[in-house]
């Protein structure tokens, strides 16, 4: 939702279609700790696999139509030209499964990309339920079309927003232009006669962009050899640490 062109356009065979299909959704969804019974399982990996070799093993190739599989903020749905068999929502109780590509199917199920026939929507059912608490929905028709909700926890990234990394920098550019940087320069060759972190420096200095702080103050201190390494071999070791030079 963030990038309209974030897209694999995929043309190749079956196998390497569900990989990169695969991939793609994996890059995109979050793989939350999930118990089925008492066994560790990916309810995620589970729904992805169904839905994608459905799309794959049971599309009609005779069609022009383009699959696709798009995944929103609340939802993933895939759609795929068929060969119809009934109109409207299929119903877990009384569905009657039917193999559109018995030959491909068949491959499918013997290489572990697929199960026995029919078996596909049980599991979709069950693992959207632990994935998401939603119901997922299998609508039959000239485009057959698989819905699978999502929650905030499928979807969300962690981190800090980029407005906020935005709002650190310019705040430490402004304290730059404010103060006097080689106040500042002064400041960290005293407080780092004792080794220290660059998280300790920042600390001491006030700053929360390392980046821009390593820049602006670290690197021309270290070029200047008013500054160093404890661990010189090894500049970006996550043990180093900056000790002023006499």
């Amino acid at each position: 939702m963030d990038r309209y062109d974030d897209r694999d356009v995929i043309v190749t065979n079956l196998l390497d279609s569900y990989g990169r299909m695969n991939a793609f959704a994996k890059k995109h969804l979050n793989d939350p700790f999930v118990l089925d019974g008492m066994q560790s399982v990916s309810a995620r990996d589970a729904i992805l696999r169904e839905i994608i070799s459905n799309s794959l093993a049971h599309r009609d190739y005779s069609s022009g139509y383009v699959a696709k599989m798009v995944i929103e903020k609340e939802r993933i749905f895939a759609e795929n030209s068929n060969r119809i068999h009934g109109h409207g929502n299929l119903n877990l109780n009384t569905f009657q499964p039917f193999s559109k590509n018995p030959a491909i199917s068949k491959v499918f199920r013997e290489i572990g990309l697929a199960d026995e026939l029919g078996s596909g929507m049980r599991n979709t059912y069950k693992f959207t339920k632990l994935y998401s608490g939603g119901v997922p929905q299998f609508v039959e028709g000239d485009i057959f079309k698989t819905v699978i909700p999502l929650n905030d926890t499928a979807t969300m990234k962690s981190g800090p927003k980029i407005s906020d990394q935005v709002s650190d920098q310019v705040s430490d550019q402004v304290s730059d232009q404010v103060g006097n940087g080689d106040v500042i320069q002064q400041k960290i060759l005293v407080f780092c006669k004792t080794a220290r972190t660059k998280k300790e420096i920042a600390e001491h200095i006030g700053y929360r962009n390392l980046t821009y702080m390593t820049r602006t103050f670290l690197k021309p201190l270290l070029e200047s050899n008013r500054l160093g390494y404890t661990i010189p071999e090894k500049p970006q070791s996550r043990l180093q640490k900056y000790i002023t030079k006499q």
